[in-house]
């Protein structure tokens, strides 16, 4: 079973895609998950804890394995008995033909004039990109309260680090394998944060999460401590 949850409103896809997959063992393939190289060996695999597995896809086509896996097994994830969401905030027509026939498509878009805007994970990145620790901490702290799990926000902060780190080590978006807007941005966020507070935070948001698979800290407490530190 292969899912499609677009639009800009990542944080309730994700939170969506949890959902669904809540009577699964999750395994998250992307940013600081498992590679989407070895994303098949799942497919059809039982959970350790739970009677299967659920794989949760985050913006596979922004990893070149990822068009591999869509392009090459998409037929066989549509059939498969695995539940397998592919969480893509923007599709242009040309990349949703890359997804077999079959596939569910779903849109989560965020309001056009919500009378309260619903918190925005992006919102956290773009002010530690600027390197604004107090913001920073303000928005996360308004994300936890309203409901986002510490999980979601810790694999979007992985992934603006590490598009800052590939923006900081190439010259071009295309060398990148980003879009130019995704490139640009990082691109001025290491420009004035530097590659090695880059390359720090990298390690440091992975050593967030194998703390706290190791229970030696919450996801919560440990992403908090890292948005503080200097």
């Amino acid at each position: 079973m292969l899912y499609v949850f677009l639009g800009d409103d990542v944080v309730r896809a994700k939170t969506e895609a949890m959902k669904r997959a809540r009577d699964a063992q999750v395994v998250r393939v992307g940013e600081n998950g498992e590679a989407y190289a070895n994303a098949m060996s799942f497919v059809g695999a039982q959970g350790m804890f739970a009677p299967s597995v659920a794989l949760i896809l985050d913006r596979p086509l922004d990893d070149d394995d990822g068009v591999v896996l869509i392009e090459e097994n998409g037929d066989a994830l549509v059939s498969a008995d695995t539940l397998v969401i592919a969480v893509v905030p923007e599709l242009s027509a040309t990349d949703k033909k890359k997804f077999p026939k079959g596939t569910t498509f779903e849109e989560f878009e965020l309001p056009a004039t919500p009378e309260s805007p619903p918190p925005n994970v992006f919102a956290l990145t773009d002010a530690y990109m600027a390197g604004d620790r107090k913001a920073s901490w303000v928005t996360y702290r308004s994300l936890i309260n309203a409901g986002v799990e510490p999980e979601m926000v810790h694999g979007t902060l992985a992934w603006a680090v590490r598009s800052m780190l590939l923006a900081g080590q190439t010259k071009t978006a295309a060398e990148a394998g980003m879009k130019d807007y995704t490139y640009n941005k990082a691109k001025r966020a290491v420009q004035k944060l530097g590659l090695d507070a880059a390359t720090n935070a990298s390690r440091a948001l992975i050593s967030v999460y194998d703390d706290a698979r190791s229970g030696r800290g919450s996801m919560e407490d440990l992403i908090e401590i890292f948005l503080l530190k200097k």
